[in-house]
């Protein structure tokens, strides 16, 4: 019975903050990109063209929410992707209410996928809603490691 009460407090829980979840991908100060809304969106754009995904637009929605338009030339595979790079202090959490307004406009769209990126971090609900679609999440922490792995993080 404990161990039930302890599993059902552990889920309802706010994820550390991001240099706890983050360890060593970031050290002492923030970067720029974590603090500053426009070289948050040059690593977003820099980060999908490293999918082969070709910038069309983009516009800022929202002070934080940038929507990109991206294609993807591959013959039968490709098509259009949607973009949505939250920009949020990064201890925020995505709520699912909004990733799953960011799936209606995929599926409205006729979009092939979604990628939703954000200097914060997912609910569990916005996991779950995701779990059987066409959209990628990816947090700060991801997105850090996405960054230094294809070495654009400085």
């Amino acid at each position: 019975m404990i161990g039930l009460v302890l599993i059902l407090l552990l889920k309802n829980t706010a994820p550390p903050p991001p240099r706890e979840r983050l360890g060593d991908e970031v050290r002492d100060d923030l970067p720029l990109f974590l603090t500053e809304r426009n070289e948050f969106k040059e690593k977003c754009l820099a980060f999908f063209s490293k999918f082969n995904l070709d910038y069309e637009h983009s516009v800022w929605a929202e002070d934080n929410e940038l929507e990109v338009s991206l294609k993807d030339e591959t013959p039968v595979v490709g098509g259009l992707y949607l973009g949505l790079c939250v920009f949020e202090p990064p201890n925020n959490i995505i709520p699912g209410t909004m990733v799953t307004g960011f799936l209606d406009t995929v599926k409205g769209e006729g979009a092939a996928k979604g990628i939703l990126v954000t200097t914060g971090y997912f609910s569990d609900e916005a996991r779950q809603i995701v779990r059987e679609e066409s959209i990628e999440l990816v947090d700060v922490a991801d997105f850090v490691k996405y960054l230094k792995k294809f070495e654009i993080y400085e």
